[in-house]
């Protein structure tokens, strides 16, 4: 399974990362993964930086 890496500035705040990769707006959760079993990773952040997050699955639909 390909993984996808994502390098994105964010502001402070807490962002849900998808983690079932169904999401159409990835690399954040859209509320894709219900019935999955999954949940989405909570990643708070208090200030403004920019993050790589990694080790996603690829995305199973188009978007």
């Amino acid at each position: 399974m390909t993984q996808e890496t994502f390098t994105i500035p964010l502001e402070a705040g807490t962002y849900y990362i998808c983690t079932c990769g169904q999401s159409k707006n990835l690399p954040y959760c859209d509320g894709s993964h219900q019935g999955t079993g999954l949940q989405p990773l909570a990643l708070e952040l208090e200030s403004t930086q920019t993050v790589e997050i990694s080790g996603l699955p690829e995305a199973k639909s188009s978007r």
